[in-house]
């Protein structure tokens, strides 16, 4: 498997716009121009992309960089061309436990594109919620709009299904936009017809994860950690993936 995305900057940070994983068949290798290729046009997409994974948000650096220095201190050009990724953290998981689309790609967007470690501070988090409640208006936002959210006006998600592992951070009673937002893609998913998929635990019950929208993410901490590889492998032992319970009690 490898793993390709775009980048973008404004105002001194940092996107991750776009990034999929493409399956190879063999030991066949793609460069990033060869990637392109296959989603060059609508008609490609539709031919070569199987299915979308929704997480919370990306840290991901291409090949030769070091995650511990933003891209631009280190002479990163931000050209709208591919890069090929680091496999790392819970795109190594994936690499591990999909195995059924040889030759096929699957899509990996974001609630939140900006491309830091630590997003998930009480600033951060804020902001985007206060974003979140102008996304659809003329006002202005503290991040950029286009590099930073879905387009949920506008939104249209590639393949035949979509699985959801963007966690539990979300506080639907703290920060209502981004639980808006978050439930507007989902709504939206169900609307285009998807095959929608995610883990839930199962002293929550499914209901109350759907409802809370908390979807496990690969790599969640603490006591799940250890059940998380062997939930995956059940999630994406068929086509499409299925909504599958990991045992908590």
């Amino acid at each position: 498997m490898q793993f390709f995305g775009k980048y973008d900057t404004r105002f001194d940070r940092e996107f991750l716009t776009e990034s999929y994983l493409y399956f190879n068949e063999d030991d066949q290798e793609l460069s990033p121009s060869e990637f392109e290729k296959l989603i060059k046009s609508k008609k490609d997409k539709k031919k070569n992309i199987v299915g979308t994974i929704f997480m919370y948000s990306p840290f991901y650096y291409p090949y030769g960089y070091d995650e511990k220095k933003k891209l631009s201190d280190q002479g990163f050009e931000f050209d709208d061309e591919f890069h090929s990724l680091k496999i790392e953290r819970e795109i190594t998981l994936f690499k591990q436990k999909i195995k059924n689309y040889p030759g096929k790609i699957v899509e990996v967007r974001y609630l939140f594109h900006l491309n830091i470690e630590n997003i998930n501070t009480s600033e951060i988090i804020m902001s985007f919620n206060e974003d979140l409640e102008k996304l659809n208006t003329n006002q202005l936002t503290i991040f950029d709009k286009e590099m930073t959210y879905q387009n949920t006006d506008d939104l249209f998600i590639n393949g035949k299904f979509v699985f959801l592992a963007w966690g539990n951070k979300i506080n639907r009673k703290e920060f209502v936009y981004i639980y808006d937002y978050a439930k507007l893609i989902l709504d939206k998913c169900i609307q285009m017809q998807k095959k929608v998929s995610y883990v839930y635990r199962k002293s929550l019950q499914e209901e109350y994860s759907v409802d809370n929208l908390y979807f496990l993410h690969p790599t969640q901490c603490g006591k799940l950690k250890n059940k998380m590889p062997n939930t995956l492998t059940e999630v994406f032992a068929q086509h499409p993936p299925k909504v599958t319970i990991l045992d908590d009690l």
